[in-house]
């Protein structure tokens, strides 16, 4: 979908993955997938999203350290980080102490997501 705005989306949940790939894409987003911080961090050396939807809990690298390693990117510091968790109360702290706006907890409002996505990404939703 050239010329559409793109999600990073990093969730390691494949059922979830898809249905969120789903109702972004349905909505006009290009969604590029990475399964944990370490390939969202490679997705970020060549690529520039318009926000990142990111799992607090996952394996290999969670999302609290994928956010340390995104602020020392001069590139992508700014992409609006996006945190979704089902443990909302240690997602609000993480999101505190790491300077980050806007928390979702699972399982998702899709339209609160959606709202939240737009706002970033300039589009009317």
């Amino acid at each position: 979908m050239t010329g559409s705005p793109t999600i990073l989306l990093v969730e390691d949940d494949p059922d979830t993955r898809r249905y969120m790939v789903t109702w972004l894409e349905g909505e006009g987003y290009d969604v590029r997938v990475a399964k944990n911080g370490r390939e969202a961090l490679a997705i970020l050396e060549t690529e520039v999203p318009c926000a990142m939807i990111v799992d607090l809990m996952m394996p290999v690298m969670d999302g609290a350290e994928l956010r340390r390693r995104q602020q020392q990117l001069p590139d992508v510091a700014r992409v609006p980080f996006i945190l979704v968790s089902g443990t909302h109360e240690r997602a609000r702290a993480v999101a505190r102490d790491l300077g980050i706006e806007d928390v979702v907890p699972k399982p998702c409002d899709t339209a609160r997501l959606l709202g939240i996505v737009a706002s970033h990404c300039h589009r009317r939703h």
